[in-house]
């Protein structure tokens, strides 16, 4: 007989970790399967306050151990819409494969979405733009920003975020795009734009890039301010972390705010007395496993999962390949999920887990995948033949890079920290012409943190490899090396999307996503005047003569879609133009909820991980308070 559980949750990233975690808190029983295993327990000395090994640039970058890099038999497809050619495998299309998900290994930059991010449709509508916009399908959030508030307050102090919200408050008030929309009705009020409660801890320390950057941006102009870039990563210097103390601090502010679910417990009683240690600015952050072994960088495997070891309902299972959710049609539930057990890859066993709710969350790419493997021949969640579509990924690869001149050797040192020190919300509009704004993001700094791999490219490169005298002077040039990036918003659009490749299969003989794509006229367009407002923050280093040689310019790069994936289960209120309603259940089944980045609607200008927690904390607190009431969770 299949095993029985309360929930089953597929994923443990920054949304099936926090999500799981609550319900554990909750006193229900949770089944949490990943299908990676616990690569900080594999790959980590936990005895080690710091261990020295997780600093090997070969092993981590160019050997690539994490399944989410070098894959066995389990891949992604991707095809150009309108090329005419056919769907190739390609190493992009992940988050991690490992416990812990994403949150393992991402950049930690911690931003909120800000308030117009849920109203764009009306935006443009205002503007006049709308029209112009045919081929997209953006909309309004079915949401209101200020349901989302008293859970970024929770997420933040889970997060452990250092940051600076002043200095954050001024760069949006200073910018001209604010300054032009402040006051249409359509916009928020000053209280959701200009949040005054403090980060859990103090900004994290300007490293030598962020500060070049930081005086760049800053002589740009009155409306471009700099701040430090918030980071889930604890305050070097500081005292640590201390999770149950932040997540006091939060609720208290809450005011009632949060009364339901698990809000009336108090943080002791919510949160262990672990201290996340201050983070020594080893620089191996982005797409490595943090060396610290306590989690000075936030990821679900040192935070929530571990907390959830200590409950005596909850169950971790790694190695745990979800291939279908398992769907009563006549009953429109799910009642399980079937999986392969990977303990042994080389000999899988097909496994069955029973659940009275099913919650999903694998990344945009791999939970549209799972959904169109299970249920009717459509796939579950599709009957609107909304399942996959309107990805988003953001225009990755849009950046500058301008290298010092020749005195400024050995002035860098770009692994003092993470990537992405020193940011600006000058960009997030861009005005095109006299009264024409379009979506950008934020500009960030971004330092080189990966020699060996770049001297390695540069000897394999296609065009222009350099070998002996060449590669030695590129390489010293690489320690000089300016960049800043600009994380644009790529707007939806419904051909852009995942489907089921209909030539490919994994090692298991199950077909793999096929990711769509191609970017419309308005990523032209951020291309084209993002190259422009980038420029601008190294203009004070050319009039001084500081640099060496021109500016080079990178285009987003149309098939980078690993990181921040976004959209294909999208939230809305009418069934026939979404998968998922205001609570994240599928429109089609009534104990199926999928919390990870793809319930949203649109894209943001910034990463999507404080959202997608912050959104896991609400759908978790609305299924506890439900449940508690004796209703049907997910009823709107």
């Amino acid at each position: 007989m299949p095993e029985q559980h309360d929930f089953i949750i597929v994923g443990s990233g920054g949304g099936g970790g926090t999500i799981a975690w609550l319900l554990a808190k909750a006193g229900y029983d949770v089944l949490l399967l990943e299908q990676g295993p616990d690569f900080a327990a594999k790959n980590r000395d936990s005895s080690k306050a710091f261990d020295a090994s997780v600093h090997d640039e070969f092993f981590y970058r160019l050997s690539k151990p994490d399944p989410k890099r070098r894959l066995r038999g389990d891949y992604n497809t991707f095809l150009k819409r309108d090329s005419g050619s056919n769907s190739k495998p390609f190493q992009y299309g992940w988050t991690a494969s490992v416990l812990g998900g994403g949150s393992v290994l991402w950049g930690t930059w911690s931003f909120r979405a800000l308030p117009i991010d849920f109203k764009l449709k009306t935006h443009f509508e205002r503007t006049g733009q709308l029209a112009s916009l045919g081929a997209y399908s953006v909309v309004d959030w079915p949401l209101q920003y200020s349901e989302m508030l008293p859970y970024y307050s929770v997420a933040e102090a889970l997060l452990g975020v250092s940051g600076d919200r002043k200095a954050i408050n001024d760069s949006i008030r200073a910018s001209d795009w604010y300054q032009r929309f402040k006051n249409e009705a359509y916009w928020g009020s000053e209280d959701q734009w200009f949040p005054m409660e403090d980060y859990p801890l103090g900004p994290y320390t300007r490293t030598p890039v962020g500060q070049f950057i930081y005086d760049g941006i800053n002589s740009v102009g009155t409306t471009w301010k700099a701040f430090p870039t918030p980071m889930a990563i604890v305050q070097p210097g500081s005292d640590g972390a201390k999770t149950r103390q932040a997540l006091a601090k939060a609720l208290a502010k809450q005011n009632g705010g949060l009364s339901s679910g698990i809000w009336n417990l108090q943080a002791e009683q919510l949160w262990s007395d672990r201290v996340r240690q201050a983070c020594n600015m080893c620089g191996y952050c982005g797409e490595y496993l943090c060396w610290g072994s306590t989690g000075p960088k936030w990821g679900t495997q040192d935070t929530t999962l571990k907390e959830l070891t200590d409950l005596p309902k909850a169950t971790i299972r790694p190695n745990a390949k979800a291939i279908e959710v398992v769907f009563d049609q006549a009953t429109r539930r799910a009642t399980g999920v079937a999986y392969l057990d990977l303990t042994n890859r080389d000999d899988p066993k097909l496994e069955y887990a029973d659940a009275n709710i099913v919650i999903v969350s694998c990344g945009a790419v791999q939970t549209a995948r799972l959904l169109l493997l299970s249920g009717p021949s459509s796939g579950l969640g599709n009957s609107g033949n909304q399942l996959g579509a309107n990805a988003t990924f953001h225009m990755f690869g849009l950046g500058i890079r301008a290298t010092l001149a020749d005195k400024f050797q050995g002035l860098l040192h770009s692994e003092l920290g993470p990537t992405g020190n020193t940011s600006t919300f000058a960009t997030y509009f861009m005005r095109d012409g006299a009264d024409t704004w379009i979506k950008g993001g934020h500009i960030t700094s971004s330092a080189k943190k990966n020699p060996l791999e770049d001297a390695v490219g540069a000897l394999i490169r296609p065009t222009n490899p350099q070998i002996g005298s060449g590669l030695r002077d590129e390489m010293v040039e690489n320690n000089r090396r300016l960049e800043v990036r600009l994380t644009a918003d790529d707007l939806p659009i419904m051909e852009n999307r995942v489907t089921l490749d209909p030539n490919y299969v994994d090692e298991y003989g199950i077909p793999v996503a096929r990711i769509v794509r191609k970017f419309g006229d308005n990523e032209t367009q951020v291309n084209k005047v993002g190259q422009s407002y980038m420029s601008k923050v190294f203009d004070v280093y050319r009039q001084k003569g500081a640099l060496k040689g021109d500016l080079i310019p990178n285009n987003a790069d149309l098939s980078l879609v690993g990181d921040h994936q976004m959209g294909t289960c999208r939230m809305g209120d009418d069934p026939n133009a979404s998968v998922v309603n205001r609570f994240c259940r599928l429109h089609d089944a009534d104990n199926v909820f999928v919390v990870d980045s793809s319930f949203m609607p649109t894209g943001l200008g910034l990463n999507p991980m404080v959202t997608v927690v912050a959104n896991a904390l609400r759908v978790g607190t609305h299924i506890v308070d439900s449940l508690r009431k004796g209703q049907a969770p997910g009823r709107t």
